[in-house]
């Protein structure tokens, strides 16, 4: 896919890099970069986090027998991805129905 306007797309990710809060409970403490699938799985794909839901995401992908080691070829790759990508999604789904709540 082509991105027809770079600039536009520059500051949008500029702006989003710049919020500095946790995805999944607001926090502007001590957030960092939480790779959702796993780093050896996609070292790109992260969300911002505090170190508490950091913590609970990775309790969460242990309880859930992701193995976050590097897998041995692709398509254990995958596996290991898919599986990992349901547990945050879980926790995801999680945050929205408790920030509903509040509403």
């Amino acid at each position: 896919m082509i991105d027809e306007n770079p600039i536009r797309t520059a500051r949008r990710l500029t702006r989003r890099g710049e919020q500095d809060r946790c995805l999944l409970c607001g926090r502007e403490k001590c957030v960092q970069q939480h790779h959702i699938i796993g780093q050896n799985h996609d070292s790109e794909l992260t969300t911002p986090a505090c170190q508490g839901c950091h913590d609970v995401a990775h309790e969460n992908l242990r309880r859930a027998d992701v193995d976050l080691r590097r897998a041995p070829n692709s398509i254990e790759r995958v596996k290991r991805a898919h599986k990992g990508l349901a547990v945050f999604l879980r926790m995801l789904a999680d945050a929205l129905e408790r920030w509903n709540d509040w509403l």
